[in-house]
């Protein structure tokens, strides 16, 4: 599992590209690649050649969205495949507002 970066010509949009099976044992890995410090106004996560196994793989991609959104970026998640949308759908809370709160601990 891998993920590669692209920072568009402004220097306000980067691409992050996943690679690879996320799950249990990658997760942390997973959220390791993300650069969440650039000052960046939108953020896209391309899971094309990615795959999400399990609950931690979901609880990492979460987290890597609400701390970019935190930050002041625009993310967009795209190129989930059928069975990892289904696995995000159900357990993901990025994009379900009522769920942050729990997750962030109401911070």
């Amino acid at each position: 599992m891998y993920v590669e970066s692209e920072l568009d010509e402004t220097g306000t949009a980067r691409t992050y590209r996943c690679h690879g099976q996320v799950f249990f044992n990658s997760s942390d890995k997973f959220t390791d690649y993300f650069d969440f410090k650039e000052a960046l106004e939108k953020v896209t996560i391309d899971l094309t050649r990615a795959h999400f196994w399990d609950i931690s793989a979901v609880g990492a991609l979460d987290k890597v969205v609400l701390k970019f959104r935190r930050e002041g970026a625009e993310v967009d998640v795209i190129g989930l495949n059928e069975a990892s949308e289904t696995i995000v759908d159900r357990f993901g809370v990025h994009d379900k507002p009522e769920e942050i709160e729990k997750v962030l601990g109401g911070h």
